[in-house]
């Protein structure tokens, strides 16, 4: 499936944005930068369908995932850098949303990946 990448315009400026609604939180990736930002009340998931669990770690920009910080079996800290992704020629961390153990990875070092693709799972 196809994602779209979103345009806003900012100053007379266009600039592309990928929003990532979780459970407690909403990962919003905009020019290479990505921000998170916490639920002031909780929403019923049919009113934002993420494709993802909160636990999964995803991709907030299509790029390359140039290293992983973690293996199966380790357990992570809420925000935790799980790993490192490459966009327009910039480096992002991506972080663990919350505190678990690593259940699966689903993408290896030199893939490229899409938005909202999973990269780690957390259980």
């Amino acid at each position: 499936m196809a994602k779209l990448m979103n345009y806003i315009e900012i100053g007379g400026k266009r600039h592309r944005y990928h929003v990532v609604h979780g459970r407690d939180s909403i990962a919003v990736w905009l020019d290479g930068r990505t921000y998170y930002l916490p639920r002031a009340k909780q929403t019923n998931s049919a009113e934002h369908p993420t494709g993802a669990e909160s636990s999964d770690v995803v991709a907030l920009m299509p790029g390359k995932l140039l290293r992983l910080e973690v293996q199966i079996g380790d357990t992570v800290a809420e925000k935790q850098p799980v790993a490192i992704m490459e966009s327009m020629k910039m480096e992002s961390q991506l972080y663990a949303a919350k505190a678990g153990r690593v259940a699966e990875i689903r993408c290896e070092p030199g893939q490229v990946v899409d938005v909202g693709e999973v990269i780690v799972v957390i259980s």
